[in-house]
């Protein structure tokens, strides 16, 4: 009996040995897991603070292999821009289809890639004016409608279209009478918009454009301004039926940039057709004079309340187009001509990031010499096209008149500018400049 006694008395303090063994193992790993998130949390707190974005609801995590990662909501969300003092950037971007992206901040001392994440935790986003096409998965559907029509269109095939910005989204649903099947939305956002800004003489603006044999742009995602076609408004590229309404150097330019971006564009045409450099002089000049005129009304546009209810629009570049009429315009005098329009393009006046010059042919002899030297002796300047040399008259990339680009030359001219700007702006406009 006293063995028995002494036996569960010996039980009885192992199990007490065991029970304070496991809770002190408990309180280490409770203590190790806050001491861990603690750390985690406070160096992302410090990578918040040296990397920021442009929108609050989205911040930088450090992922389990400390590699750093930004989630995004599925679909169209608009996709945060980075920002750290000092550093170059080049921005994550999203063409349709994508489901992860990064982008890269370079200091003098440290280099970071933040991966961009779609996480469909975070549900689905779409931007203003946005198109999607809904397909459901489990019915034949055979109607479509949507609970929130002010802000999400839908018609019978599915078909959706964005026309307003809602923090409360709406709900797409398919039905074939029985059965239905849903499309969540759970917000719409503003659409950034991309500004390009196009002058020159001829070549530049729409006095040749053939909209009929220009690149597609999808709905939705380009537009146009130029006061030779469109009156004073800023236009969709496509008609209510998705064919093209606008050609020339857009229709390819923009489809371009957007494909290759996932972001927005809005073009504004300020070309003047034969007009020689010199008329482009600020503030004197005729064709400057009307570059300011154009100018002065997208700004109205584009900081209208409600335009900027549905846009975010972002100066980005202008695009230059000329030199026809400088053949024999002395190559030093162009280039002088030129900066001077140059320094007020990229000035606080009108915001732009670049010169993007469409190479006038070399047939031009000064004033290609001339565009060649300015690509090469200015850091914000660089050649956006060379092919034009070999255009013609027999190939079809040329007008009859063997001076004007045809909207096949157009094509590929737009489509080669897109190329040289998407390249300058992700990978720095060194990239571009020079014999590229």
């Amino acid at each position: 009996m006293r063995w028995l006694i002494l036996e569960k008395r010996k039980n009885k303090m192992n199990n007490s040995g065991k029970t304070k063994s496991l809770g002190f193992i408990l309180i280490n790993l409770i203590f190790t897991v806050f001491f861990l998130t603690g750390c985690t949390q406070s160096e992302e707190n410090k990578i918040n603070e040296l990397i920021k974005t442009d929108d609050a609801h989205y911040k930088i995590e450090i992922a389990e292999d400390n590699s750093l990662i930004l989630r995004l909501p599925e679909g169209r969300p608009k996709v945060p821009k980075l920002s750290c003092e000092g550093a170059a950037i080049a921005q994550a971007v999203f063409p349709d289809g994508c489901k992860d992206a990064i982008a890269k901040i370079s200091t003098d001392k440290q280099y970071y890639v933040v991966r961009f994440i779609k996480d469909p935790s975070l549900g689905f986003e779409l931007q203003y004016d946005d198109r999607y096409k809904f397909v459901p998965k489990t019915i034949a559907a055979d109607k479509f409608y949507s609970s929130n029509p002010k802000i999400a269109e839908v018609d019978d095939l599915g078909n959706v279209k964005i026309v307003g910005v809602s923090d409360d989204g709406a709900v797409i649903t398919a039905t074939d009478g029985e059965n239905k099947e849903e499309l969540v939305i759970t917000r719409t956002v503003k659409a950034p918009l991309n500004v390009y800004f196009i002058t020159g003489q001829s070549n530049a603006s729409y006095y040749y454009a053939e909209p009929e044999m220009a690149t597609v742009t999808k709905p939705g995602t380009a537009y146009h301004y130029s006061e030779l076609i469109g009156g004073v408004e800023i236009c969709s590229m496509n008609d209510e039926n998705g064919a093209m309404q606008r050609g020339n150097l857009e229709a390819s330019l923009g489809k371009t940039l957007y494909d290759l971006t996932g972001e927005k564009v809005l073009m504004v045409n300020a070309g003047v057709s034969g007009r020689k450099i010199e008329t482009f002089i600020p503030l004197q000049g005729e064709s400057y004079q009307y570059i300011s005129k154009v100018w002065q009304i997208i700004q109205r546009y584009i900081n209208d309340e409600e335009f900027l209810s549905h846009y975010e629009p972002r100066l980005r570049s202008y695009i230059w187009a000329q030199g026809e009429s400088d053949k024999n315009t002395d190559a030093g005098v162009y280039k002088n001509d030129y900066i001077k329009l140059h320094e007020i393009l990229t000035g606080p006046d009108y915001g732009f990031d670049y010169g993007f010059i469409i190479k006038v042919r070399s047939i031009y002899t000064n004033s290609a010499k001339a565009q060649e030297e300015l690509a090469s002796e200015n850091q914000d300047i660089a050649i956006a096209t060379r092919s034009s040399d070999h255009f013609s008259v027999e190939n079809g990339k040329m007008r009859f008149d063997n001076l004007h680009y045809s909207q096949i030359g157009d094509n590929l001219l737009g489509e080669e500018t897109a190329r040289t700007i998407v390249k300058a702006y992700a990978e720095g406009i060194d990239s571009v400049t020079g014999s590229y």
